[in-house]
């Protein structure tokens, strides 16, 4: 083992103790120019959060006021029943209407349908 006669010798920076040099950290510190950044997004989870309380508020609104989520969820599987029919009458009109030569907006003028249905 090699021991260390001179001050000098100990003091070089090839031969400084790893308890004596200063810690330099490999985490990259943020400087001011991307302090906008972090401000911009501290702003956006506060928005996010304050939106999350509004939902829940209007949710337990909603509870209290009697609405149900299973009823809820009924009325969205008469939408989608409502929906594929509406597809299905849309599809038998544009097969009428090319059979015919005609545009499907004529096959709806005929059987005095809008074309908002």
């Amino acid at each position: 083992m090699k021991r260390f006669r001179s001050s000098q010798q100990a003091s070089t920076p090839e031969h400084t103790s790893p308890v004596t040099r200063q810690f330099k950290s490999p985490v990259c510190r943020t400087s001011k120019a991307q302090s906008p950044v972090i401000t911009e997004v501290s702003e956006q989870v506060e928005e996010l959060r304050k939106s999350l309380q509004q939902t829940e508020s209007e949710i337990k609104e909603l509870l209290a006021a009697g609405c149900d989520e299973r009823e809820l969820q009924t009325h969205i599987d008469k939408l989608h029943e409502y929906n594929e029919i509406k597809d299905v009458g849309q599809i038998i009109l544009g097969r009428l209407a090319n059979l015919e030569g005609l545009q499907t907006k004529d096959m709806y003028e005929r059987y005095g349908l809008e074309l908002n249905d």
